[in-house]
């Protein structure tokens, strides 16, 4: 068999044992059946020959299977959508999977020219994973916060603060907001602490209006299609955003650092933050990024501090994500934000 079929099949059959492990058995159920027609060189071949040479982190199976679902979603594809729950379909996979198939034949050259996007996830859920970072620096500093975010997307998670936050040990936020995370935390971080955001920005190399038909719609593409309640949190962000609109900068993230980190506001604290974001930038992009980061740091003047949270795949086989401040690992999740063990 040829090396990039063999390549492309592995890196399917990955993604779903991840949408197994993740809770999602009609995208695993999909995944194993396009790798099974891959190696077979059939429609799935036919799609995704070319992306053969990406790296493995720039999750082309996602990507494919956000493509198919956004043609769900915009009804190109009624007979798949009876299948698919997030359209109301009853989520038999291997109902849906002739069907899938097909569509790869009758719609390949769309499917390819969705498949040059990037992955863009915006996932709301990873709110809950870096609220614990947020009031930490809140709690540490007693300062005010500037957040910016870097690879934000559609800004869903700059928006964090207006969110609810529910556990067993307490509760944080507003309690009317249409985003309730009520099942993300394990071990909860402590939320008996205050935190005020006063100025948020956020940059991207492709940056959604959440608030356009055409935005939401890339945005639900990506949520998997038997995941509702993932839906329904992406639909209330969704719903704050057009009540709290701004834009997310078409920019760099290295020169985004560069030039705002260049700019310390004395009276607050400095977050700069991301999740799962890092594995699509290239290396020297990823020094960048650290060397402004590091060098705001250092020359900081008092009482306008700067501080380093992100969420991002961890190094052990576990599949945990890893969340840091600073140097600091603070806690873990599941990749959707799920999960949250916060540490001690």
């Amino acid at each position: 068999m040829p090396e990039p079929i063999e390549t492309l099949a592995r890196r399917l059959r990955r993604q779903a044992a991840w949408c197994a492990e993740l809770g999602s058995p009609l995208y695993s159920s999909l995944l194993e059946s396009a790798a099974d027609d891959l190696q077979l060189e059939g429609p799935v071949w036919g799609v995704l020959a070319g992306f053969e040479e990406e790296q493995g982190g720039a999750a082309l199976a996602l990507r494919l299977m956000g493509a198919v679902h956004r043609l769900v979603l915009d009804d190109t594809l009624p007979e798949l959508a009876r299948h698919y729950p997030s359209t109301g379909g009853g989520g038999d996979a291997g109902a849906a999977w002739a069907v899938f198939r097909q569509a790869l034949v009758d719609h390949r050259t769309r499917i390819r020219e969705l498949l040059a996007s990037s992955c863009q996830t915006n996932e709301v859920g990873r709110s809950a994973a870096l609220l614990g970072g947020f009031l930490e620096v809140a709690h540490r500093t007693g300062l005010p916060l500037r957040i910016l975010e870097i690879g934000a997307s559609a800004g869903l998670n700059l928006r964090w603060d207006r969110y609810r936050y529910e556990s067993s040990e307490g509760a944080w936020g507003d309690a009317t907001s249409p985003v309730r995370f009520t099942h993300s935390f394990d071990v909860p971080p402590p939320m008996n602490r205050s935190a005020d955001v006063v100025a948020r920005m956020g940059c991207d190399l492709e940056p959604i209006d959440p608030t356009s038909t055409e935005g939401a719609l890339i945005l639900r593409s990506f949520i998997w299609a038997d995941q509702l309640a993932r839906m329904a949190l992406l639909d209330g962000a969704i719903e704050i955003a057009a009540g709290m609109p701004f834009e997310i900068e078409r920019v760099d993230a290295g020169a985004f650092l560069e030039r705002e980190l260049a700019r310390p506001v004395r009276g607050t604290a400095t977050v700069v933050y991301h999740s799962v974001f890092i594995q699509y930038v290239p290396a020297i992009g990823r020094q960048r990024i650290q060397a402004a980061i590091e060098g705001a740091q250092r020359t900081a003047p008092h009482g306008a501090p700067v501080h380093y949270l992100r969420m991002e795949p961890g190094q052990s086989a576990e599949a945990r994500f890893e969340i840091r401040l600073d140097d600091e690992l603070v806690g873990t999740s599941l990749a959707h934000g799920t999960s949250v063990r916060w540490l001690p």
